[in-house]
């Protein structure tokens, strides 16, 4: 029991910081991103007797966080709930944390931060599904077959979502960008 928990404990500390990203760009704010990570802790406890260890963790870790999100999309939805708390973080982008450049105008910035918050909402306007791959891929960098695993669906589906899923972002982005969204 020690050794399992010491195991789960190290393995939490090399990939925790990649869920709770995934988890961020999956709920779009960070209470949310937290409240998801701390059930997803908890499942994979839970459930590591289970972890098939010749697998990748961090794909099994985000399989049960994909899962959970799932769940409670499905679970407000039916109740005809809808979240409008799409804001970045109080303390910085959505996107990334980045050190501002000490040779950047002072412009650039408030530039930066006004882009990264319209990325996020166009990527929070899409899809799960389009959102979740886009993320896996495009963010995190998982390959076309670990996206598959977690998302429970073949190669050619992940490859499908990416692409629409692109597309949709671009053109909600350039909508934002259009009606001067910027907060």
């Amino acid at each position: 029991m020690k050794r399992r928990s010491e195991d789960f404990r190290q393995l939490l500390r090399l990939w925790g910081e990649k869920a709770y990203n995934f988890a961020y760009r999956l709920s779009g704010n960070e209470q949310d991103a937290q409240d998801l990570m701390q059930e997803a802790f908890m499942r994979a406890y839970t459930h590591f007797s289970s972890y098939d260890r010749t697998r990748p963790f961090d794909s099994w870790l985000l399989r049960i966080l994909h899962n959970i999100y799932l769940d409670g999309v499905r679970r407000y939805s039916h109740n005809h709930m809808v979240s409008l708390d799409i804001h970045s973080p109080a303390n910085g982008s959505a996107w990334e944390q980045v050190l501002p450049d000490q040779q950047a105008a002072p412009g650039d910035e408030i530039v930066r931060r006004e882009t990264d918050e319209m990325v996020q909402k166009a990527l929070n306007s899409t899809p799960v599904h389009y959102r979740t791959a886009v993320t896996l891929r495009d963010i995190e960098g998982l390959s076309y077959e670990e996206i598959g695993k977690i998302m429970g669906c073949p190669v050619g589906t992940v490859r499908s979502r990416i692409h629409q899923g692109r597309v949709l972002i671009r053109r909600a982005y350039e909508a934002l960008e259009k009606e001067g969204k910027i907060q």
